[in-house]
């Protein structure tokens, strides 16, 4: 291809690129969750999906692709083209922790995806099977003290926020409880109810069904403050003053995604997540919505990359 002509070609996607956003979307779109069903980022991605679209006038289809901790999916959205066609909804972790967790991280987020909103906030909590005798934080410890080397704790994923609590927990209190990773967080409470993990960590919509069914006991949450629906159980921080993840929900496009779409796919978001329905449905499995703009959640994503780049190294984790 000569020179001209790939100047012309290029002129001419300047040229249209306008048009195209002021169109969009004029076919379905795809929001990838980079965990499989059964927690936060499925259950949030399928109470916003069909309201988002009806706003925007296509359907907009949930796909899961899960695999290193949200990284898989995560990497998918970040190289596929700037259309708004592909966009991602994801828990914070693939976009603030993992790259300090895993060799040859493929992507920086900072730059490789561009934020749209921040949609929910969820809580993770610390689950035990039914079967361990222990209630509290305190009594976890002790018991693990007193059965070294039987004690293991499952996880999201390396990389995941339940891997660092874990991580935290054990570096805190000097006990050691073995990091089980899995392909995310529902599967790894799916073995914790199955007793084959005794200790998992696990958002609101993996735990609390399993937790009122009687078959798993939340015993604290990974928060600085109380969860608001589940006042009476403590947070880690109560026992052990430093145990705290910060975990939420948030939407994001393709790097090179023009503003204007990226403006249009906000708007939708923001409004749904303003209407009470929608509230009601998200607490439902304890997520609060937390709408903003663009511009906040790349803040959000630069201050929080920042804190783990100092927290992950300190824990003396090694990148797996």
């Amino acid at each position: 291809m000569s020179i001209m002509r790939s100047i012309a070609l290029c002129i001419a996607a300047l040229v249209t690129l306008p048009a195209a956003a002021a169109d969009y979307p004029t076919r379905p779109i795809t929001m990838v969750v980079p965990f499989p069903p059964g927690a936060s980022t499925d259950f949030v991605a399928r109470v916003l999906n069909d309201p988002m679209a009806q706003i925007l006038g296509q359907p907009i289809i949930v796909e899961n692709r899960p695999g290193a901790a949200g990284t898989t999916g995560t990497y998918a959205v970040a190289t596929a083209p700037p259309d708004g066609y592909t966009i991602l909804l994801t828990v914070n972790a693939p976009v603030t922790m993992n790259k300090y967790l895993q060799k040859n991280f493929p992507f920086d987020p900072r730059t490789a995806l561009a934020p749209v909103t921040n949609a929910a906030k969820t809580s993770l909590f610390l689950a035990v099977n039914k079967a361990l005798p222990v209630k509290t934080v305190s009594d976890l410890v002790d018991y693990t003290r007193k059965n070294p080397g039987k004690v293991s704790f499952g996880s999201a994923g390396i990389g995941s926020a339940h891997q660092i609590a874990g991580e935290l927990l054990n570096q805190k209190t000097g006990i050691h409880m073995e990091h089980i990773p899995y392909r995310g967080g529902g599967p790894a409470i799916q073995d914790l109810v199955a007793g084959q993990i005794p200790v998992s960590f696990g958002t609101g919509p993996a735990v609390i069904s399993q937790a009122e069914a009687g078959t798993i006991r939340i015993i604290a949450a990974a928060e600085a403050e109380r969860d608001p629906l589940l006042p009476d159980v403590p947070t880690i921080d109560e026992t052990v003053p430093g145990i705290v993840t910060w975990n939420w929900i948030g939407i994001f496009a393709p790097a090179g995604t023009p503003r204007p779409i990226i403006d249009k796919l906000n708007k939708a978001a923001v409004a749904v997540l303003k209407r009470p329905e929608i509230v009601e449905k998200l607490a439902l499995q304890d997520a609060r919505p937390i709408a903003s703009t663009p511009d906040e959640l790349s803040q959000v994503v630069t201050t929080e990359s920042d804190r783990w780049g100092t927290i992950i190294p300190s824990l003396g984790i090694q990148p797996q």
